[in-house]
């Protein structure tokens, strides 16, 4: 029974020895943070124009899109159909606020990215727009986006007042 312990655990310690370590290239945070400002660039603008087959591109197929109404959980054809209801006059005005947050993941295949802004038709309440971002074949993609109101907190009792 020794024979074989001694063999089992010099086994392990030569496996373990031996065994090689996955090489990994670090991530260039700069060129990531560029290459993802481009990708919502890209989409901004198409949100703007309304270009709905631009806005689509840029969505993975299996992408996710919430919306502010707690019903508002679209597929990307979901999505798609809502969109060209609308049309380009319609196309709401949008005024960032803050600087665009971006988090690269650990090994910079995955990325969060934030918005905030103010829209023509909810001047009032600021919106924050949420984008998880995935590399698909080395090309950033949005894979899930979230919409979302996000009232000052000292305007939280005010709205709750109002909806009484």
């Amino acid at each position: 029974m020794r024979p074989l312990l001694a063999i089992a655990a010099l086994l392990l310690f030569a496996g373990s020895s031996f065994a090689q370590e996955a090489v990994t290239s670090p991530v260039d945070i700069k060129a990531e943070k560029e290459a993802l400002n481009k990708l919502i660039d890209k989409f901004s603008a198409a949100t703007e124009t309304l270009d709905v087959s631009t806005m689509l591109s840029l969505f993975t197929e299996d992408a996710r899109i919430y919306g502010t109404d707690p019903e508002e959980f679209w597929t990307k054809e979901e999505f798609s159909s809502l969109v060209e209801q609308g049309s380009p006059d319609s196309a709401p005005e949008i005024k960032y606020i803050n600087d665009r947050e971006i988090i690269i993941g650990p090994t910079g295949n995955s990325a969060i990215v934030v918005t905030q802004y103010l829209i023509s038709w909810s001047p009032n309440i600021p919106w924050r727009q949420v984008f998880y971002c995935a590399k698909v074949e080395d090309k950033w993609m949005i894979h899930f986006m979230n919409v979302a109101f996000i009232p000052k907190n000292e305007d939280i009792q005010k709205i709750n007042n109002a909806l009484v």
